[in-house]
């Protein structure tokens, strides 16, 4: 087994050397050879060396008493810098090892970043030739895989939508709705095209689909209906998602209930995550797609340099395929860098928010998701209120089974003063998007609304939810600390403030009660940072 979670660590050798503990916080790895040495069993066929490979690579103008000395040196050095987690190194006489199951590498992670201007182990100076040629070996490789990737025209994901039921009729036609909604939540956020079920044979030569969606419905004999989702990679058979649930009515399909609109939101979120690992990697929408997850990721993070790196990979993952949705995260990106202050250029970040937003409609006009995000962007950024509240009515409207959309709704609402609405579309949003990856996002948000519509227990609830799901999301931990204060639970407060602290660098009780600037706008305009005082 692994050890603790507490343990784990994180080793960054995309671009200049980093490691991470647990909770996020760098870890002082002082001296190139150090940092070197760790590198190397890092990126070591099952993170493990023979000393003397290692003295070798880093001491090799040294004889070997002394290579050997400063190897366990280096040792004591890298395990004290480690803390908790110096038990990650293991060696004995003949090897040095790391516990590869406790450690994450950016470069083992199934999508590399494919730039340019990332080079392996940047700025790292050991001044050995044998290292040096070494470093020479692995950025070759880098590149070598990554050219390998480079894409080629792009002709989108083929998704075949049906529908499977004992009788034509009623039950045939909301079973390829159903299939048709998961179909078109795909289509959103990837290049793709549905292609309806048919009995007519394909014409010779036309392309096989890439993914089939199918539904089953199946009378149980209580009036009810037994609901069968699969979906399936065509060419190699994998499923890709399946899911087998009860409907009390039919009409459920019609009306998107909420158990019918998770149902349809998670499948999709599900098959967007495993396509880059089954489709063709020559494919640019295969390309696109891996980056703009993993940029996902990394924005909804909020951290100052994962925000960055998430507009890299919205910007690649446009070059590879010029779909608007990445124009329309990046747009999302750019704007929340400025609402966490994560830059100082703030004119600068506003102005290609717009921009982004503005060519983002250009070149999707009628993707929904598009229309859900920029409706966020021109609210915060234009204040067009009327305009707003448009965008986020038609994405709800054409499709109530997007979490996005009704996000995008709540804000809209609470902008226009009709507060209550705004609390029932962020709960609805909060709703279907429970088991996303990024249910924190909506349960921040949600935080935020119930602070908004004066809901302290149901604002404590949402951030719990949104902390527990991210434990690292400082937005969350903002908002808890001054609900935890304004609830009389001082200690509470004063734990959150200490993770804060941890987590958020810069961070001080001081600054989040007298900073205007500090990002916690809808704390500040209800008076809900005066209680934080009584731990200064």
């Amino acid at each position: 087994m692994a050890g603790p979670a507490s343990q784990r660590i994180t080793i960054t050798v995309l671009g200049p050397f980093l490691v991470r503990d647990a909770d996020g916080a760098a870890l002082p790895i002082k001296g190139a050879k150090n940092q070197a040495l760790l590198a190397m069993l890092a990126l070591s066929p099952d993170m493990t060396r023979p000393r003397r490979w290692l003295e070798d690579k880093l001491w090799s103008t040294f004889g070997p008493e002394q290579a050997s000395a400063n190897l366990r040196q280096a040792l004591s050095k890298l395990r004290n810098a480690l803390g908790p987690a110096a038990d990650l190194i293991r060696a004995d006489r003949s090897s040095v090892t790391l516990d590869r199951r406790a450690v994450t590498v950016d470069l083992h992670e199934e999508v590399v970043p494919e730039d340019d201007r990332v080079e392996l182990l940047q700025g790292i100076d050991v001044r050995d030739p044998e290292f040096e040629d070494w470093l020479r070996q692995e950025r070759a490789a880098l590149l070598s895989k990554l050219a390998s990737a480079s894409p080629t025209d792009s002709r989108g994901i083929l998704i075949n939508c049906r529908a499977s039921t004992e009788a034509p009729g009623r039950e045939r036609m909301l079973g390829e709705v159903l299939a048709n909604q998961i179909g078109e939540n795909i289509a959103e956020q990837v290049r793709a095209w549905r292609q309806s079920d048919s009995d007519m044979p394909l014409p010779e030569g036309a392309p096989v689909s890439d993914v089939s969606v199918s539904t089953q419905l199946m009378e149980n004999g209580d009036g009810g209906h037994a609901l069968f989702i699969k979906a399936t990679h065509q060419p190699s058979a994998r499923i890709l998602y399946s899911k087998l649930q009860q409907l009390d009515r039919l009409e459920d399909i019609l009306s998107a209930e909420i158990d019918v609109s998770r149902t349809v939101f998670e499948a999709a979120d599900q098959i967007i995550g495993k396509l880059p690992h089954v489709l063709e990697k020559d494919r640019p929408e295969t390309r696109a797609t891996a980056l703009s997850r993993l940029g996902l990721y990394r924005m909804f993070s909020f951290e100052k340099d994962a925000l960055r790196e998430a507009y890299g990979l919205m910007d690649q993952a446009f070059r590879r395929d010029e779909n608007g949705i990445y124009l329309a995260w990046a747009s999302m990106i750019r704007l929340t860098q400025m609402m966490e202050l994560a830059e100082d250029d703030q004119e600068g970040l506003l102005e290609e928010a717009v921009d982004l937003h503005y060519r983002a409609m250009e070149l999707s006009p009628d993707n929904v998701l598009v229309h859900a995000i920029i409706s966020k962007v021109r609210g915060t950024a234009l204040g067009d209120t009327a305009g707003v509240l448009d965008l986020a009515q038609n994405a709800v409207e054409r499709n109530p089974a997007n979490a996005f959309a009704w996000k995008s709704l709540s804000e809209a609402l609470i902008l226009s003063g009709d507060m209550e609405g705004g609390f029932t579309a962020s709960e609805r949003a909060c709703r279907i998007a429970r088991t996303s990856p990024f249910k924190h996002y909506w349960d921040t948000g949600h935080c935020i609304v119930a602070i908004a519509c004066n809901r302290p227990q149901e604002a404590i609830e949402a951030g719990e939810a949104a902390v527990r799901s991210a434990p690292l999301s400082r937005p969350g931990h903002r908002h808890l600390l001054a609900l935890y204060a304004l609830e009389g639970q001082l200690d509470k407060a004063q734990a959150v403030a200490e993770k804060l602290a941890k987590i958020e660098p810069g961070f001080s009780l001081d600054r989040l009660v007298n900073d205007d600037s500090y990002p916690v706008r809808t704390l500040r305009n209800k008076g809900l940072l005066e209680p934080i005082r009584a731990l200064l």
